[in-house]
């Protein structure tokens, strides 16, 4: 690739001028932006065949020569839109294998906490009282149901064989099961997964095929004692649904990072359930994520001015 390239990095990163040298030391012909996401202006929009960040559809308007956009999220949601860019040859990159890990650790905070009963000694701290509430089971042996085998979705499944637990999982596209799966199913099995399972992780993206995935007939196949985490979009649990399910304790609990909408609202009823822990969409924060972050998007730049396929690139039909 001879073109001189602009990049813009539209994105309030904390990547270091170190960082931004070898990005320029990459395309040492071309420029690199790194504009704080209000001080972005149309003729940067307009000059820039890469962007790294998370424009808005009247910002993508504006940029005509746009050939690569790389979003700083591993969800893609309404990105997925070959509508949205001037270019039908448009590239767009996710930064999947970023917020795998310390998404995995945080749900299992979340189950952990549940099984341990951590938020009733929270409360009872405040109110310097001392007395054992009786522990709901145990994490070893149980079966855990993952929903979603991509980065996120893997990550959670060796850690939970590790904890020595029963994996099953439901995926799309992988055909034979790796060895940290001992049951897997393709999106036909989903019923015979949530019977079984202790706890069930949904790991998957937002598109038209997992908008309320879990609804009413699926939270009555869940045991009475399961506990559903969700860290993937709001969108896939019928919200009023998941309410009812835990108010008349047809399951045990939920995890939830996500919502709908976000911020969820001071008069939701999940706010006031004892059997739901809420985090703010909060489970992919990580102080290591702007290194995995650069590593990914310098490695496509790479591959990008060698004209190289790139990693992670989505897919506009599959919408992730």
């Amino acid at each position: 690739m001879t073109k001189s390239l602009e990049i813009l990095i539209m994105f309030d990163s904390n990547f270091t001028a170190e960082q931004l040298n070898k990005l320029q030391e990459i395309i040492p012909n071309g420029i690199v932006n790194n504009v704080a996401y209000d001080n972005v202006s149309v003729e940067m929009l307009n000059r820039a065949d890469i962007i790294f960040g998370w424009p808005t559809e009247e910002e993508l308007q504006e940029a005509k020569n746009l050939q690569w956009l790389h979003l700083p999220s591993a969800g893609v949601d309404e990105y997925a839109n070959q509508d949205l860019y001037h270019s039908s040859d448009i590239i767009v990159t996710n930064s999947s294998g970023v917020y795998g890990l310390p998404i995995a650790e945080h749900v299992f905070s979340l189950i952990l906490a549940f099984n341990r009963n951590l938020p009733h000694y929270l409360k009872q701290k405040q109110k310097k009282e001392w007395h054992r509430k009786e522990t709901r089971k145990d994490l070893w042996e149980s079966t855990i149901g993952i929903l979603g085998l991509g980065d996120l979705g893997s990550k959670v499944a060796k850690r939970a064989k590790a904890w020595e637990m029963k994996v099953v999982a439901v995926n799309r596209t992988i055909k034979e099961a790796p060895d940290y799966i001992d049951c897997l199913y393709d999106p036909t099995g989903i019923d015979q997964l949530l019977a079984q399972s202790d706890y069930i992780v949904l790991a998957l993206p937002q598109t038209e095929e997992t908008k309320g995935i879990i609804s009413t007939a699926e939270l009555k196949q869940m045991k009475e004692d399961a506990f559903l985490v969700n860290v993937g979009r709001g969108s896939l649990i019928d919200q009023p649904a998941l309410i009812k399910a835990l108010k008349k304790e047809w399951i045990a609990g939920a995890g939830l990072d996500v919502t709908t909408p976000e911020p969820l609202p001071k008069d939701n009823p999940l706010w006031e359930l004892s059997n739901v822990i809420l985090t703010p969409h909060y489970s992919g924060n990580s102080p290591t994520n702007y290194q995995r972050l650069f590593n990914i998007f310098s490695k496509n730049l790479r591959h990008y001015i060698t004209e190289e396929s790139l990693e992670n690139v989505v897919d506009f039909k599959a919408g992730y």
